[in-house]
């Protein structure tokens, strides 16, 4: 989700957990911004990523006046982040609760209900968790060409 976000809304960078980016290279980043005539740098913080947003808000704070900008932290609320639901969402939503209450009635509890190609499915719970979903490295790359 930053990743995306990152890409549509210009961000210039995304700090992902699933790539190690140090202090440096983030305030060279916005320093090369500044240089190319930028009045701002977004940076778009994932869930997960460390040392965390408050880390990075207080280390950017602390040398603001050497590269020149003010540092301001905005957590986004469920809406923007997700947007509103639309239609189909809201129905996907009763149709996904529905079936996670028939099944635990059933006595089917230790699953997980999800949407698999077009069809409610259930998942073991072991496999729900043990699931790495992997980030597309052309969408990474399409993220790098739009940092730059």
């Amino acid at each position: 989700l930053a990743l995306a976000s990152g890409i549509v809304g210009g961000a210039e960078i995304v700090l992902i957990p699933e790539e190690e980016t140090t202090f440096e290279e983030i305030c060279h980043t916005i320093e090369d911004a500044y240089i190319r005539g930028k009045t701002h740098c977004l940076i778009i913080v994932a869930e997960g990523w460390k040392p965390g947003t408050q880390a990075l808000a207080r280390q950017l704070l602390e040398r603001q006046d050497d590269l020149g900008f003010s540092v301001r932290v905005t957590r986004l609320g469920y809406v923007q982040r997700g947007g509103s639901a639309s239609a189909f969402d809201r129905l996907l939503a009763a149709r996904l609760g529905a079936a996670a209450a028939r099944e635990l009635i059933a006595g089917n509890g230790g699953h997980m209900v999800g949407w698999v190609k077009s069809s409610i499915a259930l998942t073991p719970l072991e496999e729900a968790v043990a699931f790495e979903k992997q980030i597309s490295q052309e969408l990474r790359e399409l993220a790098r060409i739009m940092e730059e």
